[in-house]
């Protein structure tokens, strides 16, 4: 039986170790081998032991060893290969050609953009070209839905990306497609925010009648000093969001369920209410959230 390495693999690849393109279509049906992209494969088990981004990944390695020429991936492409959390992976790789190139392609496993791609927009990473952070900072913000972009943008900021070279960029493009929307999510846009649950439950507030609140700010307690994701300090009210990555990390869930009893008992002791929120809240039901927020800095503690 063949054994697959863990790695891509083009046809040339197999027919080295001896399988000719008939036998790969017979082991994608047989279970041995994943079919990646056309003319790309994978060893089964070596793919499905992968996680969902690592996959995604892997999807634009296919891209760029078939191209007849390298490809520069762009907008939320370019951000998952720069390293950065999304919302949700890319449902194809973005390519972005320069004007005149057209963006249609035979090859159907990306999808092709057409737009001005000056040489010092381009990257490289990992051996696959692709937008440089503000270039991709710069495309998420005007092409992608405004949680999205900022989720992006927050990430980019903290990456060292300047705000004042994306607001230069955006001025000199009036009139073009999303500058609108791109202005608005750099005004939403946080360095500080430590994921995208956090960037999300930061536009409810921003976009709610709430007072003004301050992010991660460090609290003194009895117990050493905590960061909360969100505060009203002069209300004593702490908002913190809960996601599944805090719980199911590297730490035990029970270890890191008994530090988080005693944060915020430590908070509590301190004087300081704490609310909690979560992606479901954030997402589907923002209006309880900003409603129990009214009630907790009107000094009446809702209940959860």
């Amino acid at each position: 039986m063949t054994v697959f390495p863990p790695r891509l693999l083009t046809l040339a690849d197999l027919q080295t170790m001896g399988v000719s393109s008939t036998g790969a279509q017979r082991l994608v049906r047989a279970g041995a081998l994943h079919r990646v992209a056309h003319g790309v494969y994978a060893g089964s088990a070596w793919w499905h032991a992968l996680d969902d981004r690592d996959r995604t990944v892997q999807r634009h390695v296919a891209v760029a060893r078939t191209a007849v020429a390298p490809p520069v991936f762009c907008r939320d492409s370019a951000a998952l290969l720069h390293g950065w959390r999304l919302l949700r992976d890319p449902g194809a790789p973005q390519v972005l050609h320069g004007p005149g190139l057209g963006t249609r392609s035979t090859d159907r496993a990306a999808h092709h953009h057409s737009g001005r791609l000056p040489d010092d927009d381009v990257a490289e990473r990992n051996g696959l070209l692709l937008t440089t952070p503000q270039r991709t900072a710069l495309d998420c913000a005007r092409f992608l839905p405004l949680g999205a972009a900022v989720v992006v943008l927050d990430q980019a900021l903290a990456a060292g990306v300047d705000p004042g070279g994306l607001t230069a960029r955006l001025a000199r493009l009036p009139g073009h497609r999303g500058v609108r929307r791109a202005r608005n999510a750099l005004d939403l846009a946080d360095p500080l925010s430590e994921s995208p649950g956090e960037s999300l439950t930061r536009i409810v507030l921003l976009q709610s009648a709430l007072p003004p609140f301050v992010s991660q700010p460090t609290i003194r307690t009895c117990r050493g000093v905590y960061r909360a994701d969100f505060a009203w300090l002069e209300a004593r009210v702490v908002l913190e969001f809960d996601g599944r990555v805090k719980y199911f990390l590297d730490t035990p869930t029970g270890e890191v369920l008994y530090a988080e009893r005693r944060r915020e008992l430590a908070l509590v002791g301190a004087g300081w209410t704490v609310l909690r929120t979560d992606w479901e809240t954030v997402t589907r039901k923002p209006e309880q959230l900003v409603a129990r927020l009214h009630l907790a800095l009107r000094g009446r503690v809702p209940r959860p």
